[in-house]
């Protein structure tokens, strides 16, 4: 935190800083480390390479007989000590898929059979690593993870952030889009950002009102569902939504999501809660 209120003096916040930070949201940001996919144990948090699953899982397909990619997987016992708000479950194993040569955006409601993901509760001992269906003539290059907190700011057009207009003038919102936009932690100079929980780091607009009328079957690819009548009524529900993994592009692992997007993974805390990760709905952004 205190970085984060150092950051926000640099940007000529100060003034505002302790008003702004009463909107930080604590992640955990996701760092890679290159490493042969034979050197991670099976059931250990990685990006890449191929997954590990149990012996009778199927692979995910879309509606057109495309193999999903695996992206990555999540040892939720090595991700539960920074987990500050008690989003995920304690154990297991979340693995992440997604359709990357299609690349869908999650606007439409039709594009559910392009991501999936799967929560595997058995002991490493009785997963396999699974290679990847011969149709898939590329992978992404295995990583290893490692996990540490990072506090975070809510975009403009979040409803984290409804209150701040009262709070900022207008050379302040300025200068607050500025920082959102670039502001590095210079102690890592890390700019890809991978984390799990918190606010995400947008690239076009809010994503918590799209995820919920997404997912009550509005198409959100032009002004259809911000226009329509459930809205009204959908709207109050926005933020039972919570960032599950912003997965960002990350070229020397061979993977990018459009032009240098992120790929985020949105979740209700309750399905996250009943642990009904098939509800999981993933949106694509980029500049």
């Amino acid at each position: 935190m205190e970085k984060l209120r150092s950051a926000l003096h640099a940007f000529e916040l100060g003034e505002v800083a302790e008003q702004i930070l009463q909107f930080a949201k604590n992640s955990i940001r996701v760092t890679t480390i290159p490493t042969a996919d034979d050197a991670i144990q099976i059931g250990h948090s990685k990006i890449g390479g191929a997954p590990d699953v149990p012996t009778d899982f199927v692979w995910p397909y879309t509606n057109n007989n495309q193999p999903l990619y695996f992206l990555c997987q999540l040892n939720l016992m090595e991700v539960k000590p920074y987990d500050s708000y008690n989003l995920l479950p304690d154990e297991g194993l979340l693995s992440f898929f997604y359709d990357a040569a299609g690349q869908p955006w999650g606007y439409d409601p039709n594009n559910g059979d392009g991501f999936h993901v799967f929560h595997f509760t058995q002991a490493p001992d009785r997963l396999q690593r699974m290679q990847q269906p011969t149709a898939l003539d590329e992978h992404i290059d295995s990583a290893a993870l490692h996990f540490r907190n990072e506090w975070t700011l809510p975009s403009w057009e979040s409803p984290y952030a409804e209150n701040l207009e009262d709070l900022l003038t207008e050379e302040q919102q300025d200068a607050y889009n500025d920082f959102l936009y670039d502001w590095v932690d210079e102690e890592s100079m890390e700019q890809t950002t991978h984390r799990i929980d918190g606010h995400p780091d947008t690239i076009q607009g809010d994503m918590y009102l799209q995820c919920q009328l997404v997912t009550n079957g509005l198409y959100c690819g032009d002004s259809t569902a911000y226009n329509h009548p459930l809205r009204r009524e959908l709207e109050p529900h926005v933020k039972d939504w919570h960032l599950l993994l912003q997965l960002d592009s990350e070229d020397d692992l061979g993977y990018m999501w459009g032009d240098s997007g992120k790929l985020y993974f949105w979740i209700r805390k309750e399905d996250c809660k009943n642990k009904k990760f098939d509800k999981a709905w993933t949106v694509l952004q980029c500049y």
